[in-house]
């Protein structure tokens, strides 16, 4: 096989990589969704984590090139930036080193220039290798000083998921696909059935297509009844048991403002002593009145992940319990307690 890239390879990439990218973003949201039902900020959601290599997966067996995968990935990363990617450019730099990963993997598994003659095996664990770098791209970035157990657990969490979702389930699709008659030059591992109907080839494939409705339903589902996902990162909501409820900004109280300072130490973040300025939490609620019976305040964040505090009395007194801004959005800085109480990209303060 020609080595050079044609105009039919360059297409496939670009179309395949748009997906991945614009999808990804929403099996983000997902993966937020995984951390709600479990109750933590983090983590649980690397079990979708092989479903953002399988993209570049699919890249590197169809348009079977050296270097492909890496720059399917990069521009696979660029797309879910600009589409609503909750980590921005870190998305880039994750996706790049995701794609070389693969690069490897099919290199590993032999005749690169073919793979179609290659060891599933091997690609499938070229994936979960994939899978996990991300893992240590966000530690790099995001979590410095995280205990290593933990580390171990998500990049062990986050490698199955590349095994099984970008490994096995990206074989599934590929079959699929071969079956369909829309791909050519792909071994399949499958019986040949001579004269197979559509009915056929879906029943073959069932597992992939319920997969594929999970996650447009799960998708859907997120993104209108848990995320604030198109609400303005710097406006919020105040709602409950209160006399007046308003959406504001922090503008919106001039002379209100307050610098204190605090330190974020958390099971797996620390941020050392830094001053902050914003308007604290009583100022804010104070113009919405609260009601009489109003026993507690829930912060709930863009995601949908939120986090309650059952004594209304001291929030209401507390001078180092402030909203501020950050780089993508509101920011609840709150000094006197553990670091996972640090919200960020707060969209709605729920009194009740």
């Amino acid at each position: 096989m020609s080595s050079s890239i044609s105009t039919r390879d360059i297409v496939t990439i670009a179309i395949l990589s748009s997906l991945g990218g614009t999808l990804s973003t929403f099996v983000g949201y997902l993966g937020n969704l995984i951390n709600l039902s479990l109750g933590v900020p983090f983590g649980a959601g690397q079990f979708m984590a092989g479903l953002h290599v399988f993209w570049i997966v699919l890249i590197r067996v169809i348009v079977p090139k050296r270097g492909v995968g890496t720059a399917g990935g990069l521009l696979k990363g660029t797309i879910e930036m600009f589409t609503g990617s909750t980590h921005g450019i870190v998305i880039v730099v994750v996706s790049l080193i995701q794609g070389f990963f693969v690069d490897i993997g099919a290199s590993a598994a032999g005749n690169s220039e073919s793979p179609k003659d290659s060891s599933r095996i091997t690609w499938w664990i070229g994936a979960g290798v994939a899978s996990a770098a991300n893992v240590i791209v966000l530690q790099i970035f995001y979590f410095t000083g995280a205990p290593i157990i933990y580390i171990i657990v998500i990049s062990i969490l986050a490698f199955c998921s590349g095994i099984i979702f970008a490994g096995y389930f990206a074989w599934e699709t590929l079959e699929f696909l071969n079956d369909a008659g829309t791909i050519s030059g792909f071994q399949s591992t499958k019986p040949v059935i001579p004269n197979s109907t559509p009915r056929v080839v879906v029943h073959r494939n069932l597992p992939a297509v319920v997969f594929v409705l999970f996650l447009t339903v799960g998708s859907i589902y997120y993104t209108t009844n848990v995320a604030h996902v198109f609400a303005d990162p710097y406006t919020c909501e105040v709602r409950g048991l209160v006399d007046n409820p308003f959406s504001f900004s922090l503008e919106d109280f001039p002379g209100s403002e307050v610098t204190i300072e605090a330190e974020l130490i958390g099971a797996y973040t620390h941020i050392p002593p830094a001053n902050y300025t914003g308007i604290l939490i009583s100022t804010i609620l104070q113009q919405a009145n609260v009601q009489t019976g109003a026993v507690g305040l829930q912060i709930i964040a863009r995601d949908g992940y939120s986090i309650a505090f059952d004594t209304l009395d001291t929030v209401m007194t507390d001078p180092n319990f402030l909203l501020t801004k950050s780089d993508d959005g509101l920011w609840l800085i709150a000094g006197d307690y553990d670091g996972s109480m640090w919200v960020r990209k707060v969209t709605i303060l729920q009194v009740y």
